[in-house]
């Protein structure tokens, strides 16, 4: 029975045997063997036997095309030992299949070992910039408004206020006091007048 050994591009590897007559390849979940890069195309391939007993791959117009031993195809023949890249996923091509080289040898192509694993492609390393300065982090009064917190300002607004407020509470207090001094008994009315005025 052929055999497919998929090598995904993290490094790992899944072989499924093709007892059927035909397998779709692709990233959508619906195929048949499903791919995890993100440059195969959803309905990527098709393995479809053919009367030899070898599957053929045909690419189904995809956007990252399908190649067999590095060369773009849209339908071939496989044979033993046939490396096919699906966007950037490798599969390696096995099969029993009694083929015919030239010089009429009838060789029937064994299953070998499968093929290391490919490495996922080396990260792009960048050099390091400039070392950006430290800077710390000063808290900022959650009692001013927006602006005054991104300028640094004080809670100069909330002292104003207090102060307009505690100005007549100090002023009324004081009236009232010296009506209590007063002998005459005026009326705090009369009292707040006269302190207006001076008198």
């Amino acid at each position: 029975m052929p055999k497919i050994i998929i090598h995904h591009p993290d490094g790992t590897q899944v072989k499924y045997g093709l007892n059927g007559k035909a397998f779709t390849i692709g990233r959508a979940e619906n195929n048949d063997i499903v791919l995890r890069d993100g440059a195969s195309s959803s309905h990527h391939a098709v393995l479809k036997v053919g009367e030899s007993g070898d599957f053929a791959v045909t690419d189904l117009e995809s956007t990252n095309h399908t190649r067999v031993n590095g060369t773009k195809v849209t339908s071939q023949v496989l044979v033993n030992g046939d490396v096919i890249q699906f966007g950037d996923t490798q599969a390696v091509y096995e099969s029993e299949v009694v083929v015919e080289r030239a010089g009429g040898e009838a060789v029937t192509q064994p299953y070998g070992n499968p093929p290391p694993p490919v490495a996922p492609p080396a990260a792009v390393v960048r050099p390091a910039g400039p070392a950006q300065p430290y800077v710390i982090q000063r808290p900022v009064s959650t009692m001013g408004g927006r602006r005054r917190r991104a300028s640094g300002q004080g809670d100069g607004c909330f002292a104003l206020l207090l102060l307009c407020f505690l100005l007549p509470f100090l002023f009324v207090v004081g009236v009232v006091a010296r009506h209590y001094q007063e002998p005459k008994g005026d009326s705090i009315v009369e009292v707040a007048r006269q302190a207006l005025v001076g008198k």
